[in-house]
């Protein structure tokens, strides 16, 4: 089907024929005849790049020709910022919002198409039950991700709640995506065509074994270097997916000496994980991970799309990410570590995700997706369970306990449901309920409101107390609540105190703890043993529950240390983590505090402390630099050397000190903090060393 013979405004043709699209790939053509341009849901279980962008982009186009508005919900940040170029390009008038939970910004509602992610779009239904009522198209991309152990629950109940709107859904190839359709009341759409076909195989010493042929290759002690070299050789980019961070960095180090220099700088951060980058950049390889800082990843992405990177060597968070096809996959590990189960397999369907990356359309005329056996009996192995054999059925998520507390919560709090009858009938609409059963979670809603119920967040009457209330809107586990509540009426506060205390919340994510590092936390716990606030689990008889409140305190190490100034790259070497993941830690606990902060007033404590104690966060400066890092343009280092100088606060930046704040920032900058000299409140903005 051409482009031209769709029902579109003429308009909308122009502008899809202007960015090169003419014909409709047979899934598209697919979803056209089971009524994407009408007003059927639709649910499109096809491979990465067989055109699901372009199924959403055709009827989000169809909504807004009908002076109506679309939703697109996104699992990721990453993906929101690729998907909102996408849709600038196109002229759409096109907005995003990805975090601030709590916070109510109605100028979104001037969008005719709004992407969100999944949390997001939750903390606006938290708030205001009504926001979504002129918007009549929800897509979602990546839905089969209600599987997923961390956000398929949120994903499912916000489907469940928006189920009165028009829904596409964009998953992966799944076994049981019929029945996924049935449950969105869509039509599916499910085929296995790609536009660049893809040869699954596994190399096992010098061949090549795919499914209808094989390969030579020139052999190699590094099976890796052996398959990117052969691809390459032939002017093709390489992906290689691996199982840590670690294992991503070294592997990409050791490729990048195996090849000539083709760069020069790669305008990477100045962190010691930028550097690395910059210096392999030059022979064209490059690594991707989520511990990188944000600019750094997107660096290696744009990078990699124009050519200057030949190699990435990622974690499979790149494969659930952005779109970013090579001509070949190497997938060197198909297990990894999971620190309840050791060393597991990875399932099939993150490896279908990975494989799915080969074979870039317009470019290649095939793609190559390989895995490395070290025997010919592995090799069967990977053949039968990988790629044979179909990802196993997705499942719902929403049964847990932890889940349902925010999810009950928030649906009482809200307004979405009043009284037992009308939560049962929620539920009746879930993935869960459709699948099992309503009679299998009714049990856990019991006991989820019963908890609720006798820890304040609810009367018995169904309505939230003002405790549940702004639990809900902050978007805050109501056992992380309790937690806080418990500390506030302790009234014993120190910042390691606070600092411990929110990261022993389960809304923080806590670093794991390596065995040799129980005793050095253990020494460095003893010096503070009086300021901890929560009660210390006694190791004699609490040995797993201890071991895990020390994993608590030395992830608020890593933040009082950076917020008595440690360096940065000193503390990432120091704690053994990535400049993103430090920036990720700031972030939750700057959220956190937010929420300690809120729940502090409900109790009629006013803890000054605890915002200045977020200022610090944010910056990660002593409290003698609150004043001058509030000044725009200053961060931690230039504060911090303005304030060495004897410039400690804002009125000493003035024209009588002129020559000292020269000699400390420069004649440019000095001038320009003097002349033009004011207060700035950055929010949430998070400081980082390559902004000073």
């Amino acid at each position: 089907m051409n482009i031209e013979d769709l029902p579109l405004p003429r308009a909308d043709i122009d502008l899809l024929k202007s960015k090169g699209y003419s014909t409709l790939y047979p899934p598209q053509e697919e979803a056209i005849y089971k009524g994407l341009l009408a007003d059927n849901n639709l649910l499109l279980a096809i491979p990465t790049a067989s055109g699901k962008t372009l199924i959403a982009i055709l009827a989000i186009m169809k909504t807004m020709s009908e002076g109506k508005k679309a939703l697109y919900l996104v699992p990721l940040r990453a993906l929101a910022d690729e998907k909102y170029k996408e849709f600038l390009e196109l002229g759409f008038n096109v907005g995003i919002s990805t975090g601030d939970y709590d916070h109510l910004d109605y100028t979104l509602k001037k969008y005719s198409v709004l992407i969100l992610t999944i949390e997001r779009c939750d903390s606006l239904l938290r708030n205001d039950i009504d926001f979504f009522n002129n918007f009549s198209l929800v897509v979602y991309d990546e839905i089969h991700l209600i599987d997923s152990p961390n956000r398929g629950a949120t994903l499912e109940i916000v489907i469940s709640k928006l189920s009165n709107k028009r829904i596409i859904g964009l998953s992966a190839t799944i076994s049981n995506a019929d029945e996924i359709a049935k449950w969105l009341n869509a039509e599916l759409v499910k085929s296995e065509w790609r536009p660049v076909p893809l040869k699954k195989g596994v190399l096992l010493n010098d061949t090549i074994f795919f499914e209808e042929e094989e390969k030579y290759v020139e052999a190699s002690e590094d099976p890796v270097y052996q398959l990117a070299l052969d691809s390459m050789k032939d002017e093709g980019q390489v992906l290689i997916f691996v199982n840590s961070r670690k294992v991503a960095e070294s592997t990409a180090d050791k490729l990048s000496k195996k090849f000539p220099v083709i760069n020069t700088s790669g305008n990477f951060s100045e962190t010691t994980s930028g550097k690395k980058l910059d210096k392999m950049f030059r022979q064209g390889v490059g690594f991707h991970h989520a511990g990188l800082l944000s600019e750094d990843r997107k660096r290696v992405e744009e990078y990699f799309i124009k050519n200057n990177l030949k190699i990435i060597v990622a974690t499979p968070t790149l494969a659930a990410g952005v779109n970013l096809p090579a001509r070949r996959v190497i997938i060197k590990d198909y297990h990894r570590y999971d620190s309840n189960f050791g060393l597991v397999k990875i399932p099939i369907i993150e490896i279908a995700q990975m494989m799915g990356r080969a074979g870039r359309p317009k470019y290649d005329s095939s793609g190559e997706a390989i895995l490395i056996a070290r025997s010919n009996d592995e090799k069967e192995f990977l053949f039968k369970n990988y790629i044979e054999s179909e990802p196993l059925p997705i499942s719902s998520k929403l049964a847990t306990e932890g889940g349902l507390r925010s999810h009950i919560l928030s649906l009482i709090a809200s307004g979405f449901v009043t009284d037992k009858k009308s939560l049962h009938n929620f539920f009746d609409r879930t993935f869960y309920a459709f699948k099992e059963g309503h009679e299998f979670i009714i049990p856990i809603i019991e006991k989820t409101l019963n908890f609720l119920i006798e820890n304040n967040f609810l009367e018995k009457d169904f309505s939230p107390t003002s405790l549940g209330s702004i639990v809900s809107k902050l978007y805050i586990d109501p056992k992380s609540a309790i937690i806080m509540r418990d500390g506030i009426l302790k009234d014993k506060f120190s910042d390691i105190g606070i600092l411990h205390l929110l990261c022993a919340t389960p809304d923080m994510p806590v670093l794991y703890l390596k065995k040799k590092e129980f005793e050095i936390f253990h020494d460095i716990l003893s010096e503070f043993w009086e300021k901890i606030i929560i009660e210390i689990p006694d190791y004699s008889y609490e040995e797993a529950e201890f071991e895990f409140f020390i994993s608590q305190f030395k992830t608020a190490m890593i933040i009082y240390d950076w917020i008595n100034e440690e360096k940065e790259d000193l503390l990432v070497q120091k704690y053994g983590i990535g400049e993103g993941d430090l920036q990720r830690l700031r972030e939750s606990m700057d959220w956190l505090l937010y929420s300690f902060e809120k729940i502090s007033h409900l109790f009629r404590r006013n803890l000054p402390q605890i915002r200045s104690l977020r200022t610090r966060v944010r910056y990660g400066v002593k409290e003698e630099l609150l004043d001058l890092v509030e000044i725009k343009g200053i961060g931690r280092i230039r504060a911090r050397r303005l304030y060495n100088e004897g410039i400690k606060n804002r009125e000493a930046i003035n024209i009588d000190n002129l020559h000292v704040i020269k000699k400390v920032l420069g004649e440019k900058i000095a001038e320009g903090l003097i002349f033009g000299n004011e207060y700035e409140d950055k929010g949430l903005i998070q400081t980082r060393i390559d902004e000073f």
